[in-house]
């Protein structure tokens, strides 16, 4: 008989076993178990294994990365309430660890091991915040076990994360823009494609857009609110994304025209949903007049620039479109920069610039000498 923390050897079948309880990172107690051929191996494994307990390493020594990260995602994160979008993308980073360096044993791990994994993420296209972001997860793991004393050392935080190469921005031509738009004018969200393109409106912000924030008689649209994924996982209208970004703008005649059709057509909807009909008060809705869910935001853009024979493209680039057409007919980029809510790099100028105008015109005049009076007119 052994005494509480000594550990333990019994007989299983043809094989020894040496078992002590560890306290784990995580801060559970672990069975650590070690197999031997004879009684006299299993008494040399249980010292063994009392050994490194007193090293501070049987407790995740022997774990895999992978372990240990699941380990802090079941029991660490939790406790900290996170939100569904946060634990969904710590879920997508240590997707990314497990993969990488997730089988080899914590008290194996090297900076070089973190360092390669980040250079592969790097090679195969991604950002530099994707490397950045799976050194932050694996170093706040890290540290949970070294300040429990499972491990010596916190090598994530001696990793160099690898430089990437900058990718710029795509955005259509002014010919692409005007083919996009004429392919679809049949299209049921055709309205929000010419809003995206001559207003530069992010997606969230062209989601959420109200009814009430668009005033047809002075030809302006408020940004006061955009969707964004919410606490419960489910999108919902909020606040926009920075105080920059609430703003006022004055319409191009393109823009107002499509406005003014997704008027109509959204009454029609209504008549048709009948009782199925859900009044969000918003302008781009779903045929029954729910929020349009950004998955299916950019899958309805696949199909429609692949109606217009110009491939892949995703929402926001057509955010980017807007921009470039601005800058390229010679509008200044600080007027670009007050029309799509952009804040200046420059911490004086982002914060306490003012916006001395009732709106923001920048837009108007260029946007309807390129696109005309109208979408589809000349």
């Amino acid at each position: 008989m052994r005494g509480h923390g000594e550990g333990t050897i019994y007989r299983d079948g043809g094989r020894w076993i040496a078992a002590i309880s560890v306290e784990s990172p995580d801060g559970r107690t672990r069975r650590r178990k070690r197999t031997a051929r004879t009684q006299a191996h299993a008494r040399e494994a249980l010292r063994a294994l009392h050994e490194e307990a007193r090293a501070g390493i049987a407790g995740s020594g022997r774990l895999t990365v992978a372990e240990l990260v699941d380990d802090w995602l079941a029991h660490v994160l939790p406790a900290r309430s996170p939100s569904p979008a946060t634990t969904e993308n710590y879920e997508w980073i240590a997707s990314h660890i497990r993969a990488g360096v997730g089988s080899i044993r914590v008290d194996r791990l090297r900076p070089e091991h973190v360092e390669t994994l980040m250079r592969s993420m790097v090679d195969s296209g991604m950002s530099r915040r994707s490397p950045t972001l799976v050194r932050g997860l694996l170093s706040q793991v890290l540290t949970h076990a070294e300040k429990r004393g499972a491990v010596g050392r916190n090598v994530a935080r001696l990793a160099v994360v690898p430089p990437a190469p900058v990718k710029r921005s795509r955005s259509m031509t002014l010919e692409e823009a005007r083919s996009f738009i004429a392919a679809n004018q049949g299209d049921r969200l055709w309205s929000l494609w010419v809003v995206m393109l001559t207003t530069g409106l992010r997606p969230g912000e062209a989601l959420g857009l109200p009814w009430d924030a668009v005033d047809f008689q002075a030809g302006r649209l408020t940004v006061r609110q955009a969707l964004r994924r919410g606490a419960n996982g489910r999108y919902e209208v909020g606040p926009p994304k920075t105080r920059k970004s609430a703003r006022t703008i004055d319409l191009p005649r393109p823009a107002l025209d499509a406005l003014t059709a997704r008027l109509g057509a959204q009454e029609i909807e209504r008549v048709v949903a009948g009782g199925a009909w859900r009044d969000t008060g918003l302008v781009f809705t779903t045929s029954i007049g729910t929020i349009i869910d950004p998955s299916n935001l950019r899958h309805t853009l696949d199909q429609a620039t692949a109606r217009a024979g110009l491939g892949h493209w995703h929402p926001h680039e057509l955010r980017h479109t807007a921009v470039s057409l601005l800058s390229d007919r010679g509008v200044p980029l600080e007027r670009i920069a007050d029309m799509v809510g952009h804040t200046t790099t420059a911490m004086t100028e982002g914060v306490y610039r003012h916006q001395v105008s009732e709106s923001v015109d920048a837009g108007k005049a260029a946007m309807e000498e390129m696109f005309g009076t109208g979408p589809g007119r000349s």
